[in-house]
C-alpha cells in the first residue's frame, strides 16, 4: 500500500483516538452509589430522618460523592471512622459536581462543626481548596448544600444512626 492512500486513514485513526481520549477523561470521574441506612438529625424541636449512604472502608471513603451530579432531599454519606479523626484532617471536592454541608459528629453523635463545600473545577488536586474540620471527630455527613440551615441543624445537634430511636422524625 502507498503512503498516500494510507495518509486517510491515519487520519480518521488519529481522529477517533483523540475523540476516545477526550471522552474517557471527562467521563473518568470515579463513582459510587453505596447501601443506604435510615437515620435522623436530632435537635431540641424535631427529629429531621434522612437516608444516608455509610462509607466504611479507606476506599468507599476516598470516593465518597465524586462523579454525583445529584443527591435526593435527605439524602447523603456517611463517613465512617474506626478511631478519632483529628481536628486537621480535612475533606475536599476534587471531582465532586455538586455544592455540599458537611457535618463532623463526635463519638458522643453530636455535631462539632459544619462546613459548606463548593465543588473544585481544577484538575490540578493542588487546586482545590480543603475543608477541615476543627473539631475532633468520628463520623462526617455530607449533604445537599443548605441542608443544615434549612432544617434549622446546628452545633450541639445529634445524629441518631438507629432508626429506632428516630420515631415522630419529620
Amino acid at each position: 500500500m502507498n503512503l498516500v492512500a494510507l495518509k486517510p486513514r491515519v487520519i480518521a485513526l488519529s481522529a477517533s483516538l483523540l475523540m476516545a481520549a477526550c471522552t474517557t477523561s471527562a467521563s473518568a470521574i470515579e463513582s459510587q452509589v453505596l447501601p443506604a441506612r435510615a437515620a435522623c438529625f436530632v435537635s431540641e424541636e424535631q427529629s429531621v430522618t434522612v437516608s444516608l449512604e455509610w462509607a466504611e472502608t479507606a476506599e468507599q471513603r476516598r470516593i465518597g460523592l465524586m462523579g454525583r451530579g445529584k443527591l435526593k432531599e435527605r439524602s447523603g454519606m456517611l463517613f465512617d471512622y474506626d478511631s478519632l479523626q483529628s481536628a486537621e484532617n480535612s475533606f475536599w471536592m476534587r471531582n465532586t459536581l455538586i455544592a455540599l454541608d458537611i457535618a463532623y459528629v463526635n463519638e458522643q453523635g453530636v455535631i462539632v462543626a459544619i462546613n459548606r463545600m463548593e465543588p473544585c473545577e481544577s484538575v490540578a488536586a493542588f487546586n482545590c481548596p480543603t475543608y477541615p474540620a476543627g473539631a475532633e471527630y468520628v463520623q462526617a455527613i455530607e449533604m445537599n448544600a443548605g441542608f443544615f440551615s434549612r432544617y434549622q441543624l446546628t452545633l450541639g445537634d445529634r445524629l441518631q444512626t438507629n432508626p429506632a430511636l428516630c420515631a415522630n422524625g419529620s
